[in-house]
């Protein structure tokens, strides 16, 4: 580990505050010099909370102690990301972001053009790619226990009692345009790389909001994989999966949990099959369980932001370490969801 590279943290809200904060602290890779929120009360609260020196209400580097930083790390809500990311760029700081990276296709093109300009990195908050079960998937494929990929399945449940923020409903589509890069950079992973949109249907809501009933597509991998994604956000419980069929077994990935669980192949699906795949899911869920409440009580349940903060690190000093997690990866999935909302077919 080589110098701590100097940060500062923008945002107040839950994600900076329960998973940033924590894995550049934990990393010991970074200094955090202070946080930023244009909201002066939690600007203060999060620097208490988390025994940070300096806070403020904005981007400034005449500020002494801003003035040192190398880097930025950005968790504010997603219309501010293209304003805050360009102001870090033109000054040369190196820069993270929350997805989505921007709301518009086209201030994306302008800051991935913007950050080689200036010879710095820019990168995205890509995290689940790198979760405890998406690292265990990830040896199950290398190690040849899936066979071959037969098909991939992103769904979401989203009870809307959930403390969901205002601002989304601002988005496109939503809370959709908010949370849908999860599965749009988990597909693109699975499937190899640039995925194709085949059909997509969005049944809107009745309600007044921006946020539909439903969103679901159909996408086909390079390699000829079937990949489906599904999201009901009128759902009376909140679950988060992507479960990927293989030939010599099947995985489900429990975003929400981060607990990982893989199927063998059931043969014919007799009695001692079916028993055998039951007793399977249970005690890796439940040993998901377990071990999950550990990592939370002890602030590392952190859905792989710790990997997401060393590779940018590790960017940061000329390694090539942004696989899944770049500039373009960042628009090509801005790009994809403007795909959707343009091609889908909407019904009431």
């Amino acid at each position: 580990m080589g110098t701590p590279v100097k940060i500062i943290s923008v945002g107040g809200g839950w994600v900076v505050n329960h998973r940033h904060l924590y894995a550049l602290r934990n990393s010991g890779l970074f200094r955090i010099l202070g946080v930023l929120s244009n909201d002066s009360h939690r600007a203060e609260a999060t620097a208490r909370r988390h025994g940070i020196r300096h806070f403020g209400t904005e981007i400034d580097f005449s500020i002494d102690w801003q003035s040192e930083a190398e880097a930025v790390m950005i968790g504010t809500v997603p219309h501010a990301h293209h304003s805050m990311i360009r102001a870090a760029l033109q000054e040369g700081k190196h820069v993270l972001t929350e997805k989505p990276m921007t709301v518009d296709p086209t201030h994306g093109r302008e800051m991935v053009e913007l950050a080689r300009e200036k010879n710095c990195v820019l990168a995205v908050v890509h995290n689940f790619q790198f979760s405890r079960a998406a690292q265990a998937f990830r040896r199950d494929l290398a190690d040849g226990r899936m066979g071959a990929l037969k098909a991939a399945y992103g769904v979401q449940l989203c009870n809307h009692a959930r403390k969901i923020p205002a601002w989304c409903d601002d988005l496109p589509l939503g809370l959709f345009y908010d949370e849908a890069p999860h599965f749009y950079y988990t597909l693109r992973w699975i499937g190899g790389g640039e995925i194709q949109l085949l059909n997509a249907t969005v049944w809107k809501t009745h309600e007044r909001r921006n946020t539909p009933r439903l969103v679901t597509a159909e996408y086909r991998s390079p390699e000829g994989t079937p990949l489906f994604l599904h999201i009901n956000f009128e759902s009376s419980i909140t679950e988060w999966h992507v479960t990927v069929v293989g030939e010599k077994a099947t995985v489900d990935i429990d975003i929400w949990r981060d607990i990982y669980v893989r199927f063998p192949n059931d043969g014919v699906h007799s009695a001692k099959d079916i028993v055998r795949t039951s007793m399977a899911g249970a005690l890796q869920h439940f040993w998901g369980v377990f071990t999950g409440g550990l990592r939370h009580i002890t602030h590392r349940h952190l859905y792989g932001n710790e990997e997401v903060v060393r590779r940018f690190y590790r960017a940061i000093h000329g390694e090539d370490s942004l696989a899944g997690m770049s500039a373009a990866e960042g628009l090509r999935v801005v790009e994809m969801q403007h795909e959707l909302i343009q091609k889908a077919r909407y019904y009431d």
